[in-house]
């Protein structure tokens, strides 16, 4: 997994008396040429990322190293740079003195953390080339956790309440509603809901033993985003809670169920199609296995997260099943069944096109200067999708689906299943510009030149976001 350490952190100033502390540790000196200078972390650089900040005492940029292992930082201005290479607990202290002759105390302070997979060559040779798709134990388990809280209940997005399954959880689980773990965990979501997207994920770095006993899992120290296993401070309630209710009785009744519907993801929503797919239209993008993990308790809240140890790629996508709520006549059953994929289309689309857009950052930075023109206020989109890069990659993702819709459905079945994509995107989760995107892309991709991908297309793209940018000016 690729790491862009650029955590910054507030910390609070300490008094210097006439500046003695710098004389008497005979800091270094870095010279800027005005209020900001750049960064290189690794092999990335930021220009301007550090904006000099005389006030601030010191001034603290953090850093996370991988255990073990080092990290070069930078400061570099026009005139000046300072180098360090770092390992995991380490403080540097250095003076940043700008051109107004103010001198900023500035600190970097690395912090160590354990690389979030270790692919050992076992795991390479069994995984390679394959896909696994898993309703795991520790990862069913804070799901029945989520949908028993209050704020489980209440949201329609964290849990399916629209199945058997949830009503056979209900009354087995009911006798437990009050344990502690319950309560905590209603706690987290009630006060951040945004929690459940990393608590869930990361349950998928725990198994149970056929005892019953939660392990760490011997590859994943965590499985969401963070430097931290954000489930694992939680770990002894939920092992507490699972006893109390006999949580394996009740996943091993479910065994039968759990089998159906991973049968299903196997065979019946063309999951090898999409990565073919994707391999195909983004060739300097590869994993070598894929995961797609879920739960039948989860609702409208999808993930995806990619991995890089010793070599080797995984990705995966943390989705819900797509239960079929009644017979769709607007289009034939084919193009049924490609639709019921678009949930994990959509993550997985993003071990490749996330990558694809770093390449761009600049001219992303460039094409998108006013986010109001592609997010709608009071929408899905405005709250979630914020800011230059996840805005341009929302597009992309679903401009994907219909990308696919392109290669893979029948023609007649075509502009239903586009409409409908640009109706959901336009309406209902605020992405102002997309009917507009998708007509042009769509064209695009599909006039292509011949042997020509996607990912060669994305310079056109961007100019296109440019362009709208441009008409509004």
């Amino acid at each position: 997994m690729t790491y862009r350490l650029v955590l910054l952190i507030g910390v609070i100033g300490f008094g210097l008396a006439g500046g003695s502390l710098f004389a008497q540790k005979a800091l270094p000196i870095l010279k800027a040429s005005g209020q900001a200078v750049s960064m290189r972390i690794g092999n990335d650089f930021y220009p301007g990322r550090w904006g000099v900040d005389a006030t601030v005492k010191p001034d603290v940029y953090e850093v996370w190293v991988p255990r073990g292992k080092t990290l070069r930082v930078a400061f570099v201005s026009e005139k000046d740079s300072l180098v360090r290479t770092l390992r995991g607990g380490e403080i540097i202290d250095f003076i940043i003195l700008t051109p107004k002759g103010d001198s900023a105390l500035t600190r970097i302070k690395s912090t160590a953390f354990d690389e979030p997979a270790v692919f050992t060559k076992q795991y390479v040779q069994t995984h390679t080339g394959k896909t696994f798709v898993e309703i795991p134990e520790v990862y069913e388990l804070i799901n029945v956790v989520f949908a028993l809280t209050e704020a489980g209940r209440k949201s329609p997005d964290l849990i399916n309440k629209q199945t058997p399954y949830y009503q056979e959880l209900l009354r087995y689980f009911e006798p437990y509603r009050s344990e502690r773990i319950v309560a905590v965990i209603d706690s987290v979501l009630k006060q951040d809901e945004s929690q459940y997207f990393p608590l869930k994920m990361d349950a998928y770095a725990f198994s149970m033993d056929a005892k019953g006993n939660i392990r760490q899992s011997s590859v994943y120290d965590r499985a969401s985003w963070g430097y931290l296993n954000t489930v694992r401070p939680y770990i002894p309630l939920l092992q507490q809670f699972a006893k109390r209710s006999n949580f394996v009785q009740f996943y091993r009744q479910q065994r039968p169920f759990y089998k159906q519907l991973i049968t299903s993801y196997q065979d019946s929503l063309g999951v090898a199609g999409m990565q073919s797919w994707l391999n195909r239209n983004f060739p300097g993008t590869t994993y070598q296995s894929f995961k797609i993990i879920f739960s039948p308790l989860v609702s409208g809240n999808q993930s995806a997260n990619w991995f890089e140890n010793n070599g080797f790629k995984e990705a995966q996508a943390h989705v819900n099943y797509p239960f079929v709520s009644g017979k769709d006549t607007s289009v034939t059953s084919s193009a049924v069944d490609i639709r019921r994929g678009n949930i994990v289309f959509t993550e997985l689309n993003h071990a490749f096109i996330n990558p694809e857009a770093d390449k761009y950052s600049n001219q992303l930075k460039a094409a998108i200067t006013n986010l109001d023109m592609w997010l709608a206020d009071g929408k899905p989109a405005k709250r979630s999708y914020n800011d230059i890069y996840s805005c341009f990659n929302e597009y992309m993702n679903w401009g994907l689906v219909c990308l696919r819709y392109v290669d893979t459905v029948p023609k007649e079945d075509l502009p239903v299943l586009q409409k409908n994509v640009e109706n959901m995107m336009v309406n209902y989760r605020g992405f102002k510009k997309f009917a507009e995107f998708d007509q042009f892309l769509v064209p695009l991709y599909r006039d292509r030149p011949s042997g020509k991908t996607l990912a060669d297309l994305y310079p056109q793209i961007i100019q296109w976001f440019a362009s709208q940018t441009e008409k509004k000016q």
